[in-house]
C-alpha cells in the first residue's frame, strides 16, 4: 500500500469542486467569530456572561468564537441582542 504525502492530499483536495465552496463558507465562519469575539471583549463580557445572556451555553459561545461550528441565524440573533448590536456586515 502506498502512502501519500501531505503535499499530495492537499494538492488533491484543492482539485475537488466544492474546496473553493468550502474554503469560503469557512472564510465566513472565521469573521463571524471574529465579529462576536471582539464584539464580546470590547463588551467587557465572558464567554459564560455572554452566553448567559444570549441564553445559550459557554461552550456554544466558545465553539462559534473557534470557528468551530456553523451557527444557526437563531443563535446568531440572540448573541447579538445580547450584544446590544442591531447590524451586522460581513465582507467577503
Amino acid at each position: 500500500m502506498k502512502i501519500k504525502k501531505y503535499s499530495n492530499v492537499i494538492a488533491d483536495a484543492k482539485k475537488h469542486p466544492k474546496f473553493e465552496q468550502y474554503c469560503q463558507e469557512h472564510l465566513a465562519r472565521i469573521r463571524l467569530a471574529e465579529i462576536i469575539h471582539n464584539e464580546r471583549i470590547t463588551n467587557n463580557l465572558t464567554m459564560k456572561q455572554l452566553a448567559e445572556k444570549s441564553h445559550t451555553t459557554p461552550a456554544v459561545i466558545s465553539r462559534i468564537e473557534n470557528a468551530q461550528v456553523s451557527a444557526g441565524i437563531d443563535v446568531i440573533y440572540k448573541i447579538f441582542k445580547a450584544l446590544n448590536k442591531h447590524e451586522l456586515k460581513i465582507s467577503f
